[in-house]
């Protein structure tokens, strides 16, 4: 990947993660498969001995329904897909991806059209975890998405999306200065003249504040005790390179 990244000029590293597939369950294989086997050998038995007795041949069939469905959940376990050993590393200018027995995938900052946080927090009885998931979509070819499963995902993730940010927000800018309208993902959109979606918009010099509250985005219009506007702050795609160029157009409007 090192030689890749620097025949095609992405320039210098920034991190690798790779992840780390799980293996087929034995563990639960194994014993599934053994009461399978079992419960089949004694169906067989009982039908044969109610054929043989008095034609019950049937008293069997609970004992085989039962075999049927534990070997089927062992085949499950053994034969469900599973994610392919992969590779993913972020340079200066862009990041580079290696599935085994694939061809190296890269793109330039230019040819990612989002790049999206989806981190949550699972709560379970005796406690709670994070579970991470970073989503790199580019403009053409498949998405590349990295998460627990990846040894090292926060530090990868916060690096990529700063690198990736700082990019962005000068491209966007230069588009914003151009006249153009930069659209986030089809939930919000932002133009010189203010920000907002469709028919409901809000000039700069109405917005008091934007703020990250309780895994939302909050905007705040002066004057309003509640927010005028409230998205999902997880998942929201490009979410550092909107809350630059937010508070630029902002320090603008009231310079």
């Amino acid at each position: 990947m090192a030689v890749a990244a620097q025949e095609l000029g992405l320039g210098a590293f920034g991190s690798l993660v790779e992840n780390n597939p799980k293996r087929p369950e034995w563990a639960a294989i194994v014993p599934l498969s053994l009461v399978g086997l079992g419960a089949f050998a004694f169906g067989v038995a009982i039908a044969a001995e109610g054929e043989r007795q008095d034609g019950t041949w049937y008293n069997g069939l609970p004992m085989l329904a039962m075999a049927v469905f534990a070997l089927g959940l062992a085949c499950w376990f053994l034969l469900r897909r599973r994610p392919p050993k992969t590779w993913v590393a972020w340079y200066e200018h862009g990041v580079l991806r290696q599935t085994a027995d694939d061809e190296l995938e890269a793109w330039g900052w230019d040819e990612i059209d989002q790049v999206a946080r989806q981190d949550v927090q699972v709560v379970k009885q005796f406690g709670s975890y994070m579970k991470y998931r970073l989503l790199v979509v580019p403009e053409a070819g498949g998405q590349i998405v990295v998460d627990n499963t990846y040894g090292g995902v926060l530090p990868f993730t916060e690096g990529l999306t700063d690198t990736f940010s700082r990019s962005r927000v000068k491209k966007d800018a230069g588009r914003l200065n151009a006249g153009e309208r930069v659209d986030f993902g089809g939930i919000i959109d932002i133009n010189m003249g203010g920000l907002g979606k469709g028919s409901r918009r809000l000039g700069w010099g109405e917005v008091e504040r934007i703020e990250l509250k309780h895994g939302s985005l909050h905007i705040h219009r002066r004057g309003d005790a509640r927010p005028w506007m409230a998205l999902p702050a997880v998942g929201f795609p490009n979410l550092l390179v909107f809350l630059t160029l937010c508070d630029v157009l902002q320090r603008q409007n009231s310079a």
